[in-house]
């Protein structure tokens, strides 16, 4: 029988689309059949015409799916969606889910469902997660970031949403000095409440990186120097507005940093490259010296240079790395020796049904 999990959460930045890929790649390798839908997506990318969600193409890729990216991702929220929906109201998007996850699931053993943003999103088309779990008959897993604000009470309100839907949750991005607490007392009082806890998995800053190429990408830079570097690992942004010898003491207190700063400011450029500083965002469109640009490249640091000012920059790079998703192969060996570590597959396998 084909068993259907859906993976959301009631927050964002959770590092979902992390533990999908983990989870998708780890029952490939035990030999099942998986299928993956984002029946919900917002990520906004387009692949051979086709209009999609960015998590969607890449699980297309990494999985080896041959499904088409339509059935992959059957909705996406763009902003005329948006706009028709809010005005007169799309009654045959669940339809379109439907066929779609009929088609996806045929030969299929497991087919993952990743949850778009939060579990309420899409609420006002009635593709909320609470809405789809029940229409597509699939339990739910919720992937909940470690936060001392909120400890059990989004698993709690999420479990008075799904009721017997929901499987069980899985705690990530948990800082080291918490995990001791998750296994003492929070775990064992969701157990009591009758909710399954099936791992705690720790933050990790090689996850939570991005390669200098896509944060150029996706900050619409452009790469003056140290193209054959572009895979630096970036883990921090860090702005370089003060004298250099504070930035150098500054710099020295992280690793695998991208230090944002003026074009014009070489001394914090100098000294971002002798702290060995994974790349340089230069702002305000401003080229930096021929000398910068030859250390940079015999140092195999990757300078991009961006319009805008340096404080936005550096907001819009740190939002990139907090939303970096996990493509590149050292994350993925990673993140599946993180996962054989802290999440209890038998236990998920005989919640769900999964026969291995």
């Amino acid at each position: 029988m084909m068993v259907c999990l859906y993976l959301c959460s009631e927050v964002g930045f959770s590092g979902l689309h992390t533990i999908c890929i983990g989870l998708g790649i780890h029952l490939v390798d035990e030999g099942l059949k998986v299928g993956y839908m984002k029946p919900l997506g917002y990520r906004y990318h387009e692949e051979g015409g086709v209009i999609t969600d960015e998590d969607a193409a890449f699980m297309r890729h990494t999985l080896g799916l041959q499904d088409a990216l339509e059935d992959i991702c059957p909705v996406v929220l763009t902003p005329q969606l948006v706009r028709e929906g809010l005005k007169n109201g799309l009654v045959d998007l669940k339809e379109k889910i439907t066929e779609a996850f009929g088609r996806l699931s045929s030969g299929k053993d497991i087919v993952l469902l990743q949850g778009a943003y939060t579990t309420r999103q899409g609420g006002f088309l009635g593709l909320s997660a609470y809405e789809i779990a029940p229409m597509l008959n699939a339990s739910v897993l919720l992937v909940e970031p470690f936060n001392d604000a909120c400890l059990a009470d989004n698993v709690l309100a999420a479990r008075k949403a799904l009721g017997p839907d929901l499987l069980g949750v899985i705690y990530n991005i948990v800082p080291a000095a918490r995990e001791s607490f998750i296994e003492e007392l929070l775990a064992p009082y969701l157990e009591r409440e009758g909710i399954p806890v099936l791992g705690a998995v720790p933050s990790d800053r090689m996850l939570r990186s991005i390669n200098a190429g896509d944060l150029a990408r996706l900050i619409e830079g452009k790469v003056l120097c140290g193209e054959d570097y572009l895979d630096n690992m970036v883990e921090d942004i860090v702005v370089g507005a003060m004298s250099a010898e504070h930035a150098l003491r500054i710099f020295r207190k992280h690793r695998g940093i991208c230090v944002v700063t003026g074009g014009d400011r070489s001394d914090i450029q100098l000294a971002a490259m002798e702290s060995n500083a994974r790349c340089l965002i230069l702002t305000g469109n401003l080229y930096p010296s021929s000398i910068i640009l030859g250390k940079a490249e015999e140092m195999g640091i990757p300078i991009i240079l961006v319009s805008t000012d340096t404080f936005n920059t550096a907001e819009r790079a740190e939002m990139i790395i907090r939303s970096a998703r996990t493509h590149e192969e050292i994350k993925l060996k990673k993140l599946e020796e993180i996962l054989s570590c802290c999440l209890d597959y038998q236990r998920l396998y005989d919640l769900a049904g999964i026969k291995v």
